[in-house]
C-alpha cells in the first residue's frame, strides 16, 4: 500500500545562489559527512547537492510529518550503479513509523535532470 508521494523540482542556480551566500554552513546544516563527502568527489559538486537536497525534500513530502526532523535524520546513499537510496534515522524514522504501526516499508527514489532543474521522486511503501 502506498503510504506516501513526495516530489521536488529544483533550479540548479538558485541552489548554488544559496550556497554561494551561506557556504560551509549551509552545507554542513543540510548534509551528511557521507553526503559531503559523495559530491566532494563529484565533477560538478553544486548539481549532487542539488539533487540530494531535492531527495530529501521529496522524502519530507512524502512522509507529511516533519514533527522534531532535522536535514541529518535524511541520509542519501547512492549503490554501485549509482541509483539513490535513502536510510531515516531519529525523528524522520519515528515519524514514519508512527503512521505505519511498525510494518515494514520500502521508500523508493528516482532523481533526474535537465540542467538547469533537477527533480526528485520518492514513493514510500508498505509492506
Amino acid at each position: 500500500m502506498i503510504l506516501g508521494i513526495g516530489v521536488d523540482i529544483l533550479d540548479t542556480r538558485r541552489f548554488d545562489g544559496v550556497i554561494s551566500r551561506q557556504g560551509e554552513r549551509f552545507i554542513n546544516k543540510i548534509f551528511t559527512m557521507q553526503e559531503r563527502e559523495f559530491c566532494a568527489r563529484r565533477l560538478r559538486s553544486n548539481e549532487s547537492f542539488a539533487k540530494i537536497f531535492s531527495i530529501k525534500e521529496a522524502v519530507i513530502k512524502a512522509i507529511s510529518n516533519t514533527s522534531g526532523m532535522f536535514w541529518h535524520d535524511i541520509e542519501v546513499f547512492h549503490n554501485k550503479k549509482g541509483k539513490p537510496f535513502v536510510e531515516l534515522k531519529n525523528a524522520a524514522l519515528s515519524n514514519l513509523k508512527s503512521r505505519i504501526n511498525d510494518k515494514s516499508f520500502v521508500i523508493e527514489v528516482s532523481v533526474s535532470d535537465e540542467l538547469p532543474y533537477v527533480c526528485a521522486f520518492v514513493v514510500i511503501d508498505t509492506l
